[in-house]
């Protein structure tokens, strides 16, 4: 939730510059982004069922679908790649957090995954009237924002008292934060308080013109960052506590 509300931060002060059609792709790609990570999680992980993380219920119909293909197409040949070069030793000893809970692995899941958006457009664009679908530059916004929802996800774990190894699959020191894993911390309740309340200011900020136009590609970048950062030291990032697992 606090990736996607992120995500409505990022859009706020440019919803009125760019098209709908790439705000939806975008926030598309941070929703999946954001639950993807937790592909190595197992079939529990919300990667795999049609119900939106904290909506009450809500479904969504392509999330599974997302899921397993993520995990088939993308998680799974990755991951025996990388077993094949670093060895066992890469394998958590306990819990998930291994390959799709680091920079590189984001990295390398979310090309490939954009490749393969890419290569079944390129297909489909032999079709009649469908021939817009080559090399259409949404493919690329949606890599690109997917990316940025699975780098949320990090930041969102590296604030709690498990975190993230940054330096995967060559060190497995852990930065992490003192936010409770187990939902019972009220903390991530607040930041998505302010991520929404933020979201809302600068969307009416910018739409009726009480903030200057000319601000709204620095506005979405330095506050959804300069909000993050905030979070980061409230989470007690980086806690004293080194974990090695």
């Amino acid at each position: 939730m606090l990736s996607l509300l992120t995500g409505l931060v990022i859009l706020a002060p440019i919803a009125g510059i760019i098209d709908w059609v790439w705000s939806i792709v975008i926030l598309l790609g941070i929703f999946f982004g954001s639950i993807a990570p937790d592909v190595d999680k197992g079939r529990d992980s919300a990667i795999f069922h049609s119900a939106i993380p904290g909506a009450k219920g809500r479904r969504f119909f392509l999330t599974p679908v997302i899921g397993y293909f993520l995990y088939i197409f993308c998680y799974k040949p990755l991951s025996m790649v990388f077993v094949g070069i670093f060895g066992q030793k890469i394998l958590p000893k306990q819990g998930h957090r291994e390959l799709p809970h680091s920079p590189i692995g984001i990295i390398c899941i979310s090309a490939l995954l954009t490749f393969w958006i890419w290569l079944f457009c390129f297909v489909l664009s032999f079709i009649p009237y469908l021939e817009f679908l080559r090399d259409n530059p949404l493919i690329w916004i949606f890599g690109a924002a997917f990316l940025l929802g699975c780098f949320l996800h990090l930041l969102e774990d590296t604030c709690d008292n498990s975190g993230i190894h940054y330096l995967y699959p060559f060190s497995f020191r852990r930065v992490r934060g003192t936010v409770a894993s187990d939902g019972s911390d009220v903390r991530p309740k607040l930041y998505s308080v302010i991520l929404l309340v933020v979201a809302v200011v600068l969307f009416f900020g910018f739409l009726l013109s009480k903030i200057d136009a000319s601000y709204a590609y620095w506005a979405a970048f330095l506050v959804p960052a300069a909000l993050w950062i905030v979070f980061l030291k409230i989470s007690g990032v980086p806690a004293k506590k080194v974990v090695w697992e």
